[in-house]
């Protein structure tokens, strides 16, 4: 049997029917993801905007604050060891010169030890 190429060209569109018709439903779902993608863009572009926003925020009013509160705390804690050595000190100046006079102080005037 002889074939010509208007019977191989109708026996290929028929077998190929079914993969044309699957594609173009995939067309058609792919243009409505497209159409969902361009309101995400419009919404993160919304979102790029609120970032930027809050990066300036932070940046302006945030961070110096808190710069200064940092370098505040440290200065405290650095007064804090050494008035810390200094009370350590004249206690122990303060006990010599009680034991040399005999003096025994009360209780609530003693210094604490710090360790």
């Amino acid at each position: 049997m002889d074939m010509s190429n208007d019977d191989f060209k109708k026996i290929l569109n028929e077998a190929i029917k079914p993969l044309s018709d699957a594609q173009e439903e995939f067309r058609k779902d792919l243009s409505g993801v497209k159409e969902d993608l361009s309101g995400v863009k419009e919404d993160l572009s919304g979102v790029k905007e609120d970032q930027a926003d809050l990066r300036r925020i932070i940046e302006e009013r945030v961070l110096p604050p808190l710069v200064y509160i940092e370098t505040t705390v440290k200065s405290y804690a650095d007064r804090y060891v050494i008035n810390e050595d200094h009370i350590g000190r004249l206690d122990k100046r303060l006990k010599k010169v009680e034991d040399n006079l005999g003096i025994q102080p009360a209780q609530e005037l003693t210094i604490p030890s710090f360790d």
